[in-house]
């Protein structure tokens, strides 16, 4: 059985469409049905969505397709633990302050439209 035969295996097990697969994953639609192999970069991509396969199924073919609960469970802790709360801080600051720029910017804009349509307005009634 190829890597993509084994994928497409433990798709169809967890009942998971290969557009959905293809969307978590970036890999481009088709991809699974394609020729090409699945390559390091790819399958490292596919365990770490997917943390209840089970990389000795996978690449030597030995062991049960799903690892056990405990071993996916202790994954998604460490998962969790290595999301830097600092990092995410800093760029809702960051995000923070583009929005305020862009809301001075909409008033601004707001601004220079209401002075137009006056002038439009003003124009009219010259012509008139």
């Amino acid at each position: 059985m190829t890597d993509k035969q084994k994928i497409l295996e433990y798709l169809k097990y967890k009942r998971i469409s290969k557009n959905k697969f293809y969307v978590k994953t970036g890999l481009s639609v088709g991809f699974l049905d394609s020729g090409k192999s699945l390559g390091v970069d790819k399958l490292r991509e596919i365990l770490d969505i997917y943390h209840d396969l089970n990389p000795a199924w996978f690449l030597p073919g030995d062991g049960p397709m799903l690892k056990p609960e405990n071993e996916v469970n202790e994954k998604e802790e460490q998962y969790v633990q290595s999301i830097n709360i600092d990092n995410l801080i800093k760029k809702i600051e960051e995000l923070s302050v583009q929005l305020g720029a862009q809301i001075n910017e909409n008033k601004h804009l707001h601004e220079i439209n209401l002075r137009l349509i006056a002038e439009i307005d003003d124009l009219k009634k010259r012509k008139m």
